[in-house]
C-alpha cells in the first residue's frame, strides 16, 4: 500500500505544480460557463417565452402541449388568440404556436399536422423553437402511428393504445420551475447551472486526458523500466496512477461546484447522490483516458485525438446546449456518449430534488461506460 500511495503522492505533486493546470482546472470552466450561461440567459426570467393557441382542442392536443411544456431551453403559454397577438406586438412573448383543428385526422394519416408559427421579425431563436415543435410532433406522430398498428392486430381502440403509449414515455425534466408535492416552486435549473455542470464535465476530462498522458511519458521516459526493475508489481504502478487521477478528478469537481455554488449560485442538489454520480463519471472518464492512452504513442498524439473526442462527444452529449433542440438522429447518438448520461443526472438532483436512488440509471450506465473503457485500456497499455 506504501508504492502505492507513494505513486499516487507523487503524481499529485507533479500535476499540482504545473501552473497551466490550475488554469485548465478551475479558471477556463468558470469563464465558459460564465459565457454560455449568459448567452442563453442567466435565470428563468430569460427564458424563450412562446404562446399555444389550441384550436383543436382534442386529448392529443392536450397531449402536444404538455410534451413541450418539458421543453429544456423554451416556456411554452396557453393562451387564446385575441391575447397572442397582443402579448407579441407587446414582446411579452418571442413567438405564437397555433394549433389547427384535426390533429388526430392529420396525424393518423400520417399527414404533416397545420400548426402554424407567428414570431416577431427580430427574432434569433425562431430555428430552436421551431425544432422543439418539430420533435414533439415526430414523436406524436410515431406513437399514434404505433398505437394504429397494434390496435389493427388486436382490436383496441387505437387512442386507448396510444394513452398507454404517451403515459409510459420518459418526461424530461424542464429546466425552468418544478412543483414540489406540497406545491412549493422547487429549485431552478436555469442557463447557467446548466452551463455550470455541463463545463464542469468537459474540463474535468480534459485535465484527466492531461493527467493519463503521464501514462505515456512514464513509459517512453523508461520510468515503468526502472519502476518494475524494483519489488512493484504492475497492479501497484497501475493503481497508484489510477488513484491520483481520481483524486485529481475530485479535487476539481469538488471545488468547480463551491465556487459556481458562490459565484453563480448554482444549487447542485442532494450530496449523496452527487458523491456518487461524480464518483461515476470520474470512473468513466479515467477509463477513457486510458484507452486513448493505450493507442497513442506519444502524449501530444493522446492530447490531439483526446480533445478531438471530448470536445464532438461533449457537443453531441448536451454539454454545450441540451440535446432536447438536436434532430433526432444526434438524440439516439447521444444515448452512446457518457457526457449525456451524466447532464441527466445533474438535471434530477438539481431539479428534480432527486436522491440517489432516483438516477440509479445514469449510475449504472456511467459504470458500465467505465468497465468497458477499462476493459479496453488495459489489455492494450504497453508498459515498456
Amino acid at each position: 500500500m506504501m508504492k502505492i500511495w507513494a505513486i499516487c503522492q507523487f503524481e499529485l505533486k507533479r500535476t499540482f505544480k504545473k501552473p497551466s493546470a490550475y488554469l485548465l482546472m478551475f479558471a477556463m470552466p468558470l469563464l465558459f460557463t460564465f459565457l454560455f450561461g449568459s448567452l442563453f440567459g442567466g435565470s428563468s426570467d430569460q427564458t424563450i417565452h412562446i404562446g399555444i393557441v389550441d384550436k383543436d382542442q382534442t386529448e392529443l392536443s392536450t397531449g402536444l402541449i404538455t410534451q413541450l411544456k418539458s421543453s429544456e431551453l423554451v416556456t411554452f403559454h396557453d393562451v387564446e388568440a385575441a391575447e397572442a397577438k397582443n402579448l407579441l406586438v407587446q414582446q411579452e412573448i418571442q413567438g405564437v404556436f397555433t394549433i389547427k383543428k384535426g390533429l388526430a385526422t392529420q396525424l393518423f394519416q400520417q399527414e404533416k399536422p397545420e400548426i402554424t408559427f407567428q414570431h416577431l421579425p427580430s427574432s434569433t431563436t425562431a430555428p430552436v423553437v421551431k425544432q422543439i415543435m418539430n420533435g414533439a410532433v415526430r414523436t406524436m406522430g410515431m406513437q399514434v402511428s404505433a398505437a394504429k398498428t397494434v390496435s389493427q392486430f388486436n382490436g383496441e381502440d387505437w387512442d386507448a393504445i396510444y394513452n398507454r403509449l404517451a403515459n409510459g414515455q420518459e418526461k424530461q425534466l424542464a429546466l425552468t420551475k418544478v412543483m414540489n408535492g406540497d406545491g412549493s416552486n422547487g429549485n431552478v435549473l436555469n442557463r447557467m447551472s446548466y452551463s455550470s455542470a455541463g463545463f464542469s464535465i468537459m474540463f474535468v476530462m480534459m485535465m484527466m486526458l492531461s493527467a493519463t498522458g503521464a501514462l505515456i511519458e512514464a513509459r517512453n521516459m523508461g520510468i515503468w523500466s526502472r519502476l518494475f526493475s524494483t519489488p512493484t508489481s504492475k497492479f501497484q504502478v497501475m493503481f497508484g496512477y489510477f488513484l491520483s487521477f481520481f483524486a485529481v478528478g475530485w479535487i476539481q469537481f469538488f471545488l468547480l461546484i463551491v465556487m459556481s455554488s458562490v459565484i453563480f449560485d448554482v444549487k447542485w442538489g442532494d450530496p449523496v447522490g452527487l458523491f456518487v454520480l461524480i464518483s461515476s463519471l470520474l470512473l468513466a472518464v479515467v477509463g477513457l483516458g486510458l484507452a486513448i492512452a493505450a493507442f497513442a504513442k506519444t502524449a501530444e498524439q493522446q492530447n490531439a485525438i483526446g480533445t478531438l473526442i471530448i470536445v464532438s462527444t461533449c457537443m453531441l452529449g448536451g454539454v454545450y446546449w441540451p440535446t432536447s433542440i438536436t434532430p433526432g438522429i444526434m438524440q439516439t447518438m447521444a444515448q452512446f456518449v457518457p457526457q449525456s448520461w451524466a447532464i441527466k443526472g445533474f438535471t434530477e438532483l438539481n431539479v428534480g430534488g432527486a436522491a440517489v436512488g432516483d438516477i440509479l440509471t445514469p449510475i449504472f450506465i456511467l459504470l458500465a461506460f467505465a468497465a468497458v473503457f477499462f476493459t479496453i485500456g488495459l489489455s492494450k497499455v504497453r508498459y515498456e
